[in-house]
C-alpha cells in the first residue's frame, strides 16, 4: 500500500506538471497570438450605399470605430483569435455586427462583417508606427523618370495614425498612403484602390535612406500599371510666393501668388477663382493649377469675401459682389512688377463659372477662362438639374422625382410673382411629409428663402456673350449637380460661341474626380482624377500664354 500510494502520489504529481505546463503553454500561445496582432488596423467595410472606413486597436483594450457611421467602442464582445482567425462583436445602441477574419499573415487580415443579415466584405491591413521624421522626407513635389510628377501632404483622419495623401498629376490618382514597413533603411506606404481604401494595394511609395538616415531617394511600385519608377527626386520648394491684401471698397481679400522659380523677365499669371460654399486656402480645389508654377506659370489663390482671412460676408453676397471682388483682385495683380499685365487668366471650379463672366466681360486684360464644372445654364434650370440627379443617385421613384420637380417649379414661379399660389401650398404640404423634403426649400426655411431670392433669375449668358477671349469648359459625365450636355448645347446660343470649347471626361463628378456612386467625395470609393486631366489642363493654358506652340 505504501508503495502503490508513493507511486499514486508520484503520478498525480507528473499529471499536475504536465497540467501546468499544458496551461503555460496556452497562456503563451495566447499571449504570442496577441502580440502578433497588437496594434493599429486600418480597413474598409464594403457598405451597399458607400463603404465606410473601419479603424481596429488591438492592445490591453479592443477598440473599434466606423468613420461614416460614426460607431465608435472602447469594448468588444466575444473577443476570440487563433492562429489563422479573428472574431469579435460590436455591440452599440445604434449597431450590433460580427467580425470573422482570417489572418493571413501579421499585416493582413481578410474577412467580413455581418451587421443584421447582410455580410459585407472587411479586409483589413496593419498601420506601421512612424515619427515626424520619416513624414517630413516624404513632403513635397517628386518627379520621377517617365516625367510625371506627384505631391505628398499630411492627411488627417482620426489623429490614431498618420498617414499622408498623394496626388500623381500623370494618371490622376489621388489616394491616402497608409505606413505599413519600416527599418533603418526604408520607409513604406501603401495605397489601395480607391482614395481611402487600404486593401488590396494599389501602389506603393518607399523612401530609402543612407547610412546616416538621410533621404536618398522615392521608389514608386505599382502592381496596376506594373511599373517600378526608381529615381524620385525631390523637386525644388516654390520659396517665391507672397500674401497679397486686395481692397474692394469695404472688403479686404487674402490671397497668395506663387512665383516659378524663374529669376528675371514678366510672368504669365493664372487666377484661381473659388466656387461655391466657404473655399479658403488650403481648403479649396486649386489642385488643377497647383503645379503651374512648375511650368514657368504664376499663381494667385485667394480665400472667397467670408472665407479664410477675408473680410465680409459670402451669405449675403450676389454674383456680382463676387464678380467686383476678383475684378480688384486682377486689377491689382496686372500692376504687380512681375506680372505681364497682358498675359493673365483664370482658371475657376463650379459656381465661379458665374462669376467669372461677370468680370471678364468688362477686363481687357484677362486673355483666356478655364471653366471647370461652371454651369452654362440659367441658375434656375442648374438647380433643377442637381435636384433630378440627386434624386436618381439616391433611388427615388419617378413619381417621387416628379412631385419634387413639381414643387421645384411653383417654387420657382413664386419667386418670380411673389404669389403663393394654391398649387405651391398643395404641393408644399403634399413634399413636407415625405423624405424629398430634404432636398428642396420649404416655407419655413427663410435664410434659404432669402438665398433663391438672390440668385434664381440669374443667367451669365448676357456676359458670355461679350466675351472675345478662349473659354474651355472642362466637365464630368457623372456630374451630379448639372447635366454637361444641356450646358455645352446652350454654347451655340452664345454670340462669340465660336470662342467656346468643352470637353466631358468620362466617368468623372462634379469635381472632376473618378469613382463613387453619388458623384459625391466619399472617401472609400474616389479614385482620384481622370488620366492626363491635369496635362489637359496645363498644356491648354501653355497655347493660351504662348508657352507651348499649337
Amino acid at each position: 500500500m505504501t508503495f502503490i500510494s508513493s507511486k499514486l502520489k508520484n503520478m498525480n504529481r507528473f499529471f499536475f506538471i504536465i497540467s501546468l505546463l499544458s496551461f503555460s503553454i496556452q497562456i503563451c500561445n495566447a499571449q504570442w497570438k496577441n502580440e502578433n496582432l497588437e496594434g493599429k488596423w486600418i480597413g474598409t467595410a464594403d457598405f451597399e450605399l458607400y463603404p465606410d472606413l473601419v479603424f481596429v486597436n488591438i492592445d490591453s483594450l479592443i477598440k473599434v470605430k466606423l468613420f461614416y457611421h460614426q460607431e465608435e467602442t472602447n469594448k468588444v464582445d466575444n473577443y476570440k483569435e487563433t492562429l489563422d482567425s479573428l472574431t469579435f462583436q460590436i455591440d452599440t445602441p445604434s449597431m450590433a455586427a460580427t467580425y470573422k477574419g482570417e489572418i493571413l499573415n501579421d499585416s493582413t487580415i481578410m474577412g467580413h462583417l455581418e451587421v443584421g443579415y447582410k455580410q459585407v466584405d472587411c479586409n483589413l491591413i496593419r498601420v506601421t508606427p512612424i515619427t515626424i521624421d520619416d513624414l517630413g522626407s516624404l513632403l513635397g513635389y517628386f518627379s520621377f523618370e517617365d516625367g510625371r510628377m506627384i505631391q505628398i501632404e499630411p492627411f488627417y483622419i482620426d489623429g490614431t495614425i498618420h498617414p499622408l495623401q498623394i496626388l500623381d498629376f500623370n494618371n490622376g490618382k489621388k489616394r491616402i498612403l497608409y505606413p505599413t514597413y519600416k527599418d533603418e533603411k526604408q520607409v513604406t506606404f501603401s495605397a489601395g484602390l480607391k482614395m481611402a481604401s487600404s486593401y488590396p494595394t494599389d501602389f506603393t511609395i518607399t523612401l530609402f535612406k543612407n547610412e546616416n538616415g538621410e533621404a536618398v531617394r522615392l521608389q514608386y511600385d505599382s502592381y496596376t500599371e506594373g511599373t517600378s519608377l526608381k529615381e524620385g527626386k525631390r523637386l525644388q520648394d516654390l520659396a517665391d510666393y507672397k500674401d497679397i491684401s486686395i481692397k474692394n471698397e469695404d472688403i479686404q481679400i487674402e490671397g497668395t501668388l506663387t512665383y516659378p522659380n524663374i529669376d528675371g523677365g514678366k510672368l504669365p499669371l493664372v487666377i484661381f477663382v473659388p466656387g461655391a460654399g466657404e473655399q479658403f486656402r488650403g481648403n479649396i480645389f486649386d489642385e488643377y493649377v497647383r503645379t503651374l508654377p512648375y511650368y514657368g506659370i504664376a499663381t494667385f489663390v485667394y480665400d472667397k469675401r467670408g472665407c479664410g482671412v477675408s473680410t465680409g460676408d459670402r451669405t449675403t453676397a450676389n454674383f456680382n459682389d463676387l464678380a467686383g471682388d476678383l475684378t480688384a483682385v486682377i486689377e491689382k495683380l496686372r500692376k504687380t512688377k512681375r506680372i505681364d499685365s497682358k498675359n493673365i487668366g483664370l482658371v475657376g471650379f463650379d459656381q465661379a463659372g458665374y462669376v467669372m463672366p461677370i468680370s471678364a466681360s468688362t477686363n481687357e486684360h484677362i486673355k483666356f477662362i478655364l471653366n471647370i464644372s461652371g454651369a452654362l445654364s440659367k441658375f434656375a434650370d442648374q438647380e433643377k438639374q442637381a435636384l433630378e440627379k440627386r434624386l436618381k443617385a439616391d433611388l427615388y421613384t419617378d413619381y417621387d422625382i416628379k412631385i419634387t420637380l413639381d414643387y421645384q417649379n411653383l417654387l420657382m414661379d413664386y419667386f418670380e410673382t411673389g404669389v403663393k399660389t394654391p398649387e405651391l401650398i398643395a404641393a408644399h404640404d403634399k413634399i413636407i411629409v415625405t423624405p424629398m423634403t430634404e432636398y428642396v426649400t420649404t416655407f419655413d426655411e427663410e435664410e434659404y428663402i432669402a438665398w433663391w431670392k438672390r440668385y434664381f433669375d440669374f443667367d451669365a449668358k448676357q456676359y458670355w456673350d461679350k466675351i472675345k477671349i478662349p473659354v474651355y469648359t472642362l466637365y464630368g459625365e457623372n456630374d451630379n449637380l448639372l447635366d454637361p450636355t444641356l450646358n455645352l448645347e446652350r454654347i451655340a446660343s452664345f454670340k462669340n460661341s465660336k470662342y467656346f470649347e468643352g470637353k466631358v471626361f468620362p466617368k468623372a463628378n462634379h469635381f472632376l474626380l473618378t469613382g463613387g456612386k453619388r458623384g459625391d467625395v466619399q472617401l472609400t470609393e474616389v479614385e482620384g482624377y481622370p488620366p492626363f486631366l491635369f496635362k489637359t489642363i496645363n498644356e491648354w493654358i501653355g497655347v493660351q500664354v504662348g508657352l507651348i506652340k499649337k
